[in-house]
Parts: C-alpha cells; sequence; structure tokens
C-alpha cells in the first residue's frame, strides 16, 4: 500500500514537554516513510521540529492558570462557547479533508478533559467513518493520580473508541498500573514503546569542562520560583568559581524573564532556550531543573549529577511520582516544591556531587519504536479493510 497517513493531535496547556516528546516521535514517523498531518492546537513552540509532517494550527488555546482553571486565547481572553464551535468545525473538517488511517490524541483521554468539547467530537466522527481510522491514545509513562469516577471514564472512553494505548515507557521499570490501578481493565489494548529520548549527538574528542551549574524549567510557565532560589543561592556566593546557565524557557512571563535577564553578569548567562541544550547537560557540574518527562530522560540520557524540584500545584502528582522513584534508585536528588530554599537546594546539589549516581537500564528507543507500532497498526487497518471489500 502507499504510505499511511496518520493525524497526530497535539494540544499542550502548560508545559511543553508534550510537544517535545510528539515532535520527536513525528519525526521518526516521517524517517519511516508515513505520510503525518500535525494537529496543533497550543501557543506555536518554534523551538520545535516535526520534521517533513504537515503542520496545521487551530485556533491557539493555553491553560488561563497553573491550576488548569480553564482555557484562554493567546491574548489571555477566556475561550468562548463560539471560540469552542470555531474549533470543533475546523478539526472535523480537516478529518474530513485528510481522510487518515489513523488517528493519535496525544494524552486525551488520559487528560486534556478540557478539550472534550473537540475530542469527543473527533471521535464520533472516527467511528462513523465507513472505513473508520484506527484510534491511538498517547500517553507518557506516569498518569496524574484522580478520583475513581474519573478514571473509571478514561477507561469507558477507551472501551468505546480505542483500538490502542501507546504508553511512552518501559514497562519494566514503571508499569502503568502504578499510576493508574485499573490499568488491567483495558490490557488488552495497551503497548509499551519505550521512552521517547532525543538522539546523543557524539561529542567532538576534546576534554568536558564540567564547568557549568545548569539551571532549567521548561517551557518557564510555572519556573519562576526555581528562578528566584537559584538566584538567591548564587548571590550567597555558592560555586562563585562555576560558570551559571539559567534557562527561563520561552512561555516565562515576559516581565518576570525581563527581571531575570537584567540579573546577567560575567559568569552568570540567562537565555529563553540553550542552542543545544543536550550538549550543555553532556558538559554541567550539575544541573537543576523540574521533573518533566522530557528532562529526565535529557538528565539519565547525560548522566549529568542532578537535582529535580518537582511540580505539584493542584494535586500534581506525576513528577514528584517520577523523582520518588528515581531518588530511591539513588540516580538523582530531589527537592520538595514547598521546601524549595537556598539550604535545600545546595544541600541537594552537594550530595548529587558528592554521591556516585546509579544508572538505570530503561528501554530508550521510544520515538523509533513509537513509530513503528503507528505505522504498523494503520497497515494492518488498511489490509484488513482491502480484504473485507474484496
Amino acid at each position: 500500500m502507499s504510505a499511511p497517513r496518520i493525524m497526530y493531535y497535539v494540544q499542550y496547556l502548560l508545559g511543553i514537554g508534550h510537544v517535545r516528546r510528539s515532535s520527536l516521535i513525528v519525526q521518526a514517523l516521517c524517517e519511516q516513510g508515513a505520510q503525518v498531518d500535525v494537529i496543533f492546537g497550543g501557543m506555536p513552540v518554534p523551538s520545535m521540529s516535526f520534521g517533513s509532517a504537515t503542520m496545521h494550527q487551530l485556533m491557539a488555546v493555553k491553560s488561563a492558570d497553573s491550576g488548569f482553571s480553564g482555557l484562554a486565547k493567546a491574548d489571555g481572553t477566556p475561550v468562548s462557547d463560539e471560540d469552542k464551535k470555531q474549533r470543533t468545525q475546523a478539526l472535523l473538517a480537516l478529518c474530513d479533508t485528510l481522510q487518515p488511517d489513523l488517528i493519535v490524541t496525544e494524552t486525551y483521554p488520559f487528560g486534556r478533559r478540557q478539550m472534550r468539547f473537540e475530542l469527543l467530537p473527533l471521535l464520533d466522527w472516527a467511528k462513523s467513518q465507513d472505513k473508520p481510522p484506527v484510534l491511538v491514545s498517547s500517553i507518557r509513562d506516569i498518569l496524574q493520580r484522580r478520583s475513581t469516577v474519573r478514571e473509571q471514564e478514561y477507561v469507558n472512553l477507551v472501551k468505546t473508541y480505542y483500538q490502542h494505548v501507546l504508553v511512552h515507557g518501559d514497562e519494566d521499570f514503571y508499569p502503568l498500573a502504578k499510576s493508574f490501578p485499573v490499568a488491567d481493565m483495558i490490557a488488552d489494548k495497551i503497548s509499551y514503546s519505550g521512552y521517547v529520548c532525543p538522539t546523543l549527538a557524539n561529542q567532538p574528542n576534546q576534554p568536558k569542562t564540567k564547568d557549568t551549574i545548569v539551571v532549567s524549567v521548561g517551557g518557564g510557565s510555572i519556573g519562576k520560583d526555581i528562578l528566584v532560589a537559584v538566584m538567591a543561592l548564587y548571590n550567597s556566593g555558592f560555586a562563585a568559581d562555576k560558570r551559571w546557565l539559567l534557562i527561563t524557557g520561552p512561555n516565562m512571563d515576559s516581565a518576570d524573564k525581563t527581571y531575570f535577564q537584567a540579573q546577567q553578569q560575567s559568569n552568570l548567562q540567562v537565555v529563553d532556550l540553550a542552542d543545544d541544550f543536550l550538549s550543555e547537560l553532556s558538559n554541567a557540574y550539575v544541573s537543576i531543573s523540574r521533573a518533566g518527562y522530557n528532562t529526565v530522560m535529557d538528565l539519565l540520557l547525560t548522566g549529568v549529577p542532578a537535582v529535580v524540584i518537582p511540580f505539584e500545584g493542584e494535586g500534581e502528582t506525576e513528577q514528584l511520582a517520577r523523582s520518588e522513584v528515581l531518588a530511591e534508585a539513588k540516580v538523582l536528588q530531589f527537592v520538595k516544591n514547598d521546601e524549595l530554599s537556598v539550604d535545600t537546594l545546595k544541600t541537594a546539589i552537594n550530595s548529587a556531587l558528592n554521591s556516585t549516581a546509579e544508572t538505570v537500564n530503561i528501554d530508550n528507543q521510544g520515538a523509533v519504536q513509537s513509530a513503528k507500532l503507528l505505522i504498523d497498526w494503520a497497515v494492518d487497518k488498511a489490509d484488513t479493510a482491502r480484504h473485507e471489500s474484496a
């Protein structure tokens, strides 16, 4: 058959980790010959590449705040019912035009509940087709814990609409059931891809300086408190012989970004994004960061001494769970957000530097393996449809 057509729905609301993971998978899909259409519903992230995929930008929306209390447009105004109607119509029109063999919904139905105004119509559209596309939910290794009623809602949606749930993790390291106790109810639909990691380029044969303290906060929407604590640590004279690199992220509030940029000194650099984040980590003295999926994969890939401060806003449990399992395995150090201070940060950094970090044996080929699974599922569906029509 011709190259399968895959439609990849990506909607981030706060952190850009979902975008980065999706971009790596889409790049692998393109490299393996799939025809990919990315349906992007968040604020544009110019630093992310989706390879040769065709991009379709819906009206951009974001979370109104860190507590996910509602949806806002690019200018900060609330998303209206009319806005939702227009987005839904645009999404379904794309479905009619593209006629994909397979549709991926990133996170949904295990999250992105605020987007169900357009995603439920999308699922109904898929189910109503004469030759329905394969429906796949793409999720990270650890899910947010929710109420029993909510988790049953996820299960019901998967059973009703989806053929596959693709978990971007390693079952031997962190099985889905640890964060989603009812996973056994959809066990027949679950596949593991391995962790989605970038490729670490071969470094030139020159000594690594290991003289930089790299501080990163992902997209930056929820990173101000970490940078404030780091600046206080820097001003205390800690590691004065080191170079400090603070990465604010593209989505930090402009006033906060301006404030931190004004603190630059000869050994303190503040940037929106690092030109080569993995290279910076490979050469770092220590890393200080959140504990999101992508950042932690970068830490494991480079083996840098690391301190993480997991995001714990409004019942968020995913980053804390990831931090706890890796701290228990002696891979990194972590400081709880409500205990963040100059003293706790200094203690954690010294512990990271003075202890020999363990390595974890996990499957990190998730991008390539996700692409292979998605293409296989799309091709199998098309072959079955051909045989039935014959």
